[in-house]
Protein backbone atom coordinates (compact mmCIF):
# COMPACT_ATOMS: atom_id res chain seq x y z
CA UNK A 1 0.00 0.00 0.00
CA UNK A 2 2.83 2.38 0.31
CA UNK A 3 4.02 2.24 -3.42
CA UNK A 4 -0.06 3.14 -4.25
CA UNK A 5 0.67 6.11 -1.55
CA UNK A 6 3.66 7.38 -2.70
CA UNK A 7 2.74 7.82 -6.34
CA UNK A 8 -0.58 9.32 -5.79
CA UNK A 9 0.91 11.94 -3.26
CA UNK A 10 3.61 12.84 -6.10
CA UNK A 11 0.87 13.12 -8.65
CA UNK A 12 -0.89 15.30 -6.15
CA UNK A 13 1.95 17.59 -5.82
CA UNK A 14 3.03 17.57 -9.07
CA UNK A 15 -0.40 18.95 -10.25
CA UNK A 16 -0.44 21.62 -7.65
CA UNK A 17 2.62 23.14 -8.22
CA UNK A 18 1.43 22.89 -12.16
CA UNK A 19 -1.80 24.43 -11.18
CA UNK A 20 -0.37 27.04 -9.32
CA UNK A 21 2.43 27.91 -11.90
CA UNK A 22 -0.82 28.22 -14.42
CA UNK A 23 -2.25 30.57 -12.09
CA UNK A 24 0.31 32.66 -11.43
CA UNK A 25 0.58 32.74 -15.91
CA UNK A 26 -2.65 33.82 -16.35
CA UNK A 27 -3.01 37.09 -13.63
CA UNK A 28 0.44 38.01 -15.01
CA UNK A 29 -0.89 37.63 -18.89
CA UNK A 30 -4.43 39.58 -17.07
CA UNK A 31 -2.13 42.38 -15.84
CA UNK A 32 -0.13 42.99 -18.64
CA UNK A 33 -2.94 43.07 -20.96
CA UNK A 34 -4.55 45.88 -18.62
CA UNK A 35 -1.62 47.61 -18.78
CA UNK A 36 -1.41 47.44 -22.75
CA UNK A 37 -5.15 48.44 -23.32
CA UNK A 38 -4.52 51.58 -20.42
CA UNK A 39 -1.38 52.68 -22.46
CA UNK A 40 -3.73 52.12 -25.86
CA UNK A 41 -6.24 54.17 -24.64
CA UNK A 42 -4.01 56.98 -23.37
CA UNK A 43 -2.25 56.87 -26.52
CA UNK A 44 -6.08 57.73 -28.35
CA UNK A 45 -6.85 59.97 -26.03
CA UNK A 46 -3.81 62.41 -26.41
CA UNK A 47 -3.85 61.24 -30.18
CA UNK A 48 -7.63 62.36 -31.12
CA UNK A 49 -7.80 66.13 -30.02
CA UNK A 50 -4.55 66.22 -32.14
CA UNK A 51 -6.22 64.58 -35.22
CA UNK A 52 -9.17 66.34 -34.71
CA UNK A 53 -7.05 69.92 -34.57
CA UNK A 54 -4.91 68.78 -37.82
CA UNK A 55 -8.23 68.56 -39.78
CA UNK A 56 -9.82 71.77 -38.49
CA UNK A 57 -6.32 73.48 -39.10
CA UNK A 58 -6.32 71.91 -42.72
CA UNK A 59 -9.77 73.43 -43.34
CA UNK A 60 -8.73 76.92 -42.49
CA UNK A 61 -6.00 76.49 -44.71
CA UNK A 62 -7.71 75.20 -47.49
CA UNK A 63 -10.65 77.92 -47.65
CA UNK A 64 -7.91 80.84 -46.77
CA UNK A 65 -6.01 79.61 -49.80
CA UNK A 66 -9.31 79.78 -51.78
CA UNK A 67 -9.90 83.23 -50.83
CA UNK A 68 -6.26 84.39 -51.45
CA UNK A 69 -6.96 82.53 -54.71
CA UNK A 70 -9.82 84.83 -55.60
CA UNK A 71 -7.51 88.07 -54.50
CA UNK A 72 -9.85 88.33 -51.08
CA UNK A 73 -8.51 88.25 -47.92
CA UNK A 74 -8.27 85.29 -45.42
CA UNK A 75 -12.10 84.04 -44.19
CA UNK A 76 -13.69 85.24 -46.94
CA UNK A 77 -17.27 84.16 -48.36
CA UNK A 78 -16.79 81.51 -50.66
CA UNK A 79 -19.58 80.64 -53.47
CA UNK A 80 -21.60 77.50 -51.74
CA UNK A 81 -20.35 75.01 -54.03
CA UNK A 82 -16.68 75.60 -52.89
CA UNK A 83 -17.36 75.82 -49.25
CA UNK A 84 -19.76 72.23 -49.48
CA UNK A 85 -16.45 71.02 -50.91
CA UNK A 86 -14.39 72.35 -48.27
CA UNK A 87 -16.71 71.13 -45.51
CA UNK A 88 -17.05 68.05 -46.66
CA UNK A 89 -13.29 67.26 -46.61
CA UNK A 90 -13.13 68.84 -43.07
CA UNK A 91 -15.74 66.29 -41.74
CA UNK A 92 -14.01 63.59 -43.68
CA UNK A 93 -10.49 64.33 -42.55
CA UNK A 94 -12.34 64.82 -38.75
CA UNK A 95 -14.08 61.32 -38.92
CA UNK A 96 -10.82 59.49 -39.99
CA UNK A 97 -9.89 60.30 -36.78
CA UNK A 98 -12.35 58.36 -34.93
Amino acid sequence: MNRIINPTISIILILAVFCGALFIVLRGETSLNRQLTASVFDAGRTFLPECLEDADNTFLSNWNQECEGRGLEEKCSLPKKISDKLKADQKKNRNSCY
